[in-house]
């Protein structure tokens, strides 16, 4: 009875080694210039298991024991998906997602709209009326260019932010400085 009991209880362990998930690896690269790529997505497809690359670009993710499809993913790269198969380590070279931005209307609603829709003012600066002024504050070309915004520069020394106030001074919270953001990625017009 004892060994029986015991190879009951050997062939239900061996079954549950098998069952488990295995550990897939890899390091995640840049196709122009070979550096690790930190912060990129990896998910496995179909589920919500994923991870994120490290400072090294290495990674480390668990998947079923067997097929899958990993799906790597970062702001201004291209999403790539890669079928695992056996594997247990799957490196990665990105390249970059380069397209062409011609002109984009920005609702505070976060709604793209038609410009002819809209039911308040939008102004258009064309790329060569910047290419005229020699500034290197992207935020200070646009001074003088759009009307209702105060564009000023928070001091004279060599880097310093901008201020960029859209129709007037009054704020509930102490700031009127506008939520940039450039390939979804918000970020701060304080400093240059």
């Amino acid at each position: 009875m004892k060994k029986f009991l015991l190879m009951c209880f050997s062939f239900g362990f061996a079954i549950s080694v098998m069952a488990q998930d295995r550990v897939v690896t890899g390091k995640l690269t840049s196709k122009e210039d070979g550096s690790a790529l930190p912060g990129v997505n990896v998910v496995l497809k179909g589920t919500t298991d994923g991870t994120i690359s490290d400072a090294d670009g290495n990674y480390k993710l668990s998947v079923p024991p067997s097929g899958g499809v990993l799906v790597f993913s970062f702001i201004g790269l291209e999403t790539q998906e890669v079928e695992i198969g056996t594997r247990n380590v799957v490196d990665l070279q990105m390249g970059s997602d380069i397209k062409q931005l011609t002109e984009v209307v920005v609702t505070a609603q976060g709604v793209q709209t038609e410009k002819k829709a809209l039911g308040y003012a939008v102004t258009s600066v064309s790329g060569t009326a910047l290419v005229e002024r020699p500034e290197n504050d992207v935020a200070r070309l646009l001074s003088g260019k759009v009307p209702g915004v105060s564009i000023t520069q928070t001091s004279g020394i060599s880097g310093s932010g901008t201020n960029f106030v859209i129709r007037g001074y009054t704020s509930v919270s102490g700031t009127n400085q506008p939520l940039f953001v450039v390939d979804g990625v918000p970020f701060n017009s304080a400093t240059n």
